[in-house]
């Protein structure tokens, strides 16, 4: 029996900055997803899902189908395929506790311990990048989903991360293991995909709209790829030309600028030995107002959330995850501070006391 486990994850600093190219600070939590079973004759993989009390039997050459919760399998065995990795067959069964579509990274918990499954069975020899990268592939290239490495990256390596959302994609991997969050989910499902895209087109066609004041000597900085864009110039250079662009446009602009400043205040902290909770908790609050404000996916569920975590003793919280649905991650004094707060509130809201955990395994 070959068992493999991946953990979700809080979205900590800089929500919506990975896929722009920005440096996200995520943090692996103690809700995983596990995937254990056997290698078998053939070419077919079956696959049961306890959470979903459902069952699959896959083909890498399948198609997707999109709805699914097997569409990620096949699509994790599909990018190992693309890479010449031989897929043969296998019966596996999935169980987790990373709550879907919550904003912890389910979907990449299930891609990373996928992956990793068939780099054990086989002897791959893949390390946490190429894991990563992997199911990175599989899930925005092979499922055309809009989304950025910071959940994969985390999944995969666990703890807590700086990841340069950037080629070549470092990753710094902090010694911060004791801080202790309350995860609150919303119970508003929301889809990754529709908010991504739609907040992604927005920033594009405000980039666009900057050459209609900025000089034209200054355009080849915009006619880039959101993730190559070069934000910092565009913080010194071009937010004096913010003003000319219509209010939608000019807030998802002035949010990239200043969450990324925002997140940069974060690190500086987090690099300490022994980081101030009470200041990365106002950083977290600051970082929500900016979601809320700026890029505008808050909903009245997650603020209710937030007011009732806050005015219970929560040091900061914020949206994890796209926003529009999904949770709320606050940071606590201590794991039995934290166990108190969610106490506190219980009844009304799902919520966990999660801890920082360990990466694929």
């Amino acid at each position: 029996m070959i068992v493999s486990s991946a953990p979700g994850r809080v979205d900590l600093f800089n929500t919506h900055q990975d896929y722009k190219g920005l440096p996200v600070v995520p943090a692996a939590v103690d809700l995983r997803t596990v995937v254990e079973g056997e290698l078998k004759m053939g070419d077919v993989i079956k696959v049961k899902s306890i959470n979903m009390n459902e069952e699959a039997e896959l083909k890498v050459t399948d198609e997707l189908k999109v709805g699914q919760w097997s569409s990620y399998v096949l699509a994790a065995l599909k990018a190992l395929s693309m890479h010449g990795y031989f897929i043969g067959g296998a019966e596996l069964t999935i169980r987790s506790n990373v709550p879907v579509g919550s904003g912890l990274a389910s979907s990449a918990a299930l891609l990373v311990s996928v992956v990793n499954w068939f780099n054990k069975a086989y002897g791959l020899g893949l390390s946490k990048r190429d894991i990563a990268e992997l199911a990175y592939e599989a899930e925005h290239n092979i499922m055309g989903i809009p989304c950025g490495r910071l959940d994969q990256y985390s999944s995969s390596y666990g703890g807590l991360i700086i990841l340069e959302a950037r080629a070549p994609y470092r990753v710094e991997e902090l010694g911060v293991k004791d801080l202790d969050f309350i995860v609150v989910d919303s119970g508003v499902r929301h889809s990754t995909m529709n908010v991504h895209t739609v907040r992604q087109r927005e920033l594009r066609e405000a980039l666009s709209m900057l050459k209609e004041s900025i000089p034209r000597d200054h355009w080849d900085k915009l006619n880039k790829p959101l993730d190559e864009v070069d934000w910092g110039w565009l913080a010194s250079v071009a937010k004096d030309y913010l003003s000319t662009l219509s209010e939608v446009h000019r807030k998802r602009l002035e949010f990239t600028i200043l969450m990324n400043e925002s997140t940069k205040r974060a690190i500086v902290e987090l690099r300490k030995s022994k980081p101030d909770r009470k200041v990365l908790g106002e950083i977290m609050n600051e970082q929500h107002r900016l979601l809320r404000d700026l890029y505008e996916v808050s909903i009245p569920e997650l603020e209710e959330i937030k007011k009732a975590l806050d005015s219970n003793g929560a040091l900061g919280s914020k949206i994890s995850g796209a926003g529009m649905g999904g949770s709320i991650v606050a940071l606590a004094e201590s794991r039995e501070e934290a166990a108190r707060i969610l106490d506190s509130i219980k009844g009304k809201w799902r919520g966990w006391v999660v801890s920082i955990d360990q990466g694929v395994s």
